[in-house]
């Protein structure tokens, strides 16, 4: 399978990407700077900018799946521009690939609660990108595509565990970043969370 990957220099794409190509697929990431992938098989490593439509288009021609583990960082907001290049790079195809996207709790109506706490932690300009990424994704018509808003994310052990629902958020279980990442290899090949406006994604016991 080909797997065109965004944000695999971040936590959550880093496990990714070590369990596409543990299970023999072909990924080719679209990163700022490259060599912090390093050489490994299966695994081309394009220089380039997540906004760029260009740049996207270069990375998504001819792949099965696409999988965006995409988030702001330093002030720099490229959610909704990196969602949309995507969107479109993939409605282009004859087949349309299917897109998995990362967002967060507190997104799309999730948790009011949460959206509140991390507007004041991030500050409302960059949730908001969050928000208006997350709206665009959720009322695509044309392209198949997964949308999950996962809890707190956490830096430990995952347990390949997951919680995957509909509904309000604010409670839900924070969850390794390493169970966000098995949560997306699962959604590769399965089409029971495609669409439906998206859902919330908490750890488990």
């Amino acid at each position: 399978m080909q797997i065109a990957l965004f944000g695999a220099t971040g936590a959550v794409g880093g496990y990714f990407l070590n369990k596409a190509l543990a299970a023999g697929h072909e990924v080719t990431a679209l990163v700022r700077s490259p060599e912090k992938l390093g050489a490994q098989p299966s695994l081309m490593a394009v220089k380039g900018d997540v906004t760029d439509a260009s740049d996207v288009r270069g990375v998504i021609d001819q792949a099965d799946v696409v999988v965006s583990c995409l988030g702001n960082v330093k002030g720099v907001m490229i959610m909704e521009k990196a969602a949309e290049a995507i969107l479109q790079a993939a409605a282009a195809q004859s087949n349309p690939p299917k897109c998995l996207f990362v967002s967060s709790i507190g997104c799309g109506g999730s948790s009011w609660v949460v959206l509140q706490l991390l507007r004041f932690i991030n500050g409302r300009a960059g949730f908001d990108d969050y928000e208006r990424a997350d709206a665009r994704i959720a009322r695509e018509a044309n392209v198949p595509y997964v949308l999950i808003r996962p809890a707190a994310l956490k830096e430990k052990p995952g347990n390949g565990k997951y919680r995957v629902f509909q509904g309000d958020g604010t409670f839900a279980r924070p969850m390794a970043k390493e169970d966000v990442a098995a949560f997306l290899f699962d959604a590769v090949e399965s089409d029971q969370w495609d669409g439906n406006g998206g859902f919330q994604l908490a750890g488990c016991k």
